[in-house]
């Protein structure tokens, strides 16, 4: 016969359940700076998000993101005046496809791991939550 009433949280646990979520741990063969990346994108989602299947995609998304960052601050460093000669101008346009090649590699990589925000709205959602305030419509303005 069935209990009567609400359950307790304890009869609500699943056995052999610690209450530990299990995040990929980042491979031995990344960079500290590598890894950096790795923990900051596994802690942004919730502990599912992420199965041993995306680690191969998810190790690339962090040497992209690392070089991309080593790049831009070359470019921040960049004396506009050595744009005059030849030499400064070769480096600078180097140095700017290298980071649209990144940034092309970076922008492919998250949106097959669907972490980009378009990717976790759908066409409906996308709509209500642009507006911050449900129920109201667009052309309804509240007076202060």
């Amino acid at each position: 016969m069935a209990e009567r009433g609400r359950k307790s949280v304890a009869s609500l646990k699943v056995a052999g359940t610690t209450g530990i979520d299990s995040r990929l741990a980042p491979p031995s063969t990344l960079t500290p700076a590598q890894k950096a990346e790795w923990v900051s994108v596994i802690n942004s989602r919730p502990a599912d998000w992420f199965g041993p299947e995306n680690a191969a995609m998810l190790v690339q998304y962090c040497r992209h993101k690392v070089q991309s960052d080593l790049i831009a601050q070359q470019l921040e460093e960049f004396d506009p005046a050595w744009l005059v000669d030849d030499e400064g101008m070769k480096r600078f346009d180097k140095l700017g496809a290298m980071m649209e090649r990144e940034t092309r590699a970076i922008n492919a990589l998250l949106r097959s791991m669907r972490l980009t925000q378009q990717s976790l709205y759908n066409a409906k959602s996308a709509n209500t939550a642009s507006q911050g305030n449900k129920g109201r419509k667009p052309w309804q303005v509240e007076n202060d």
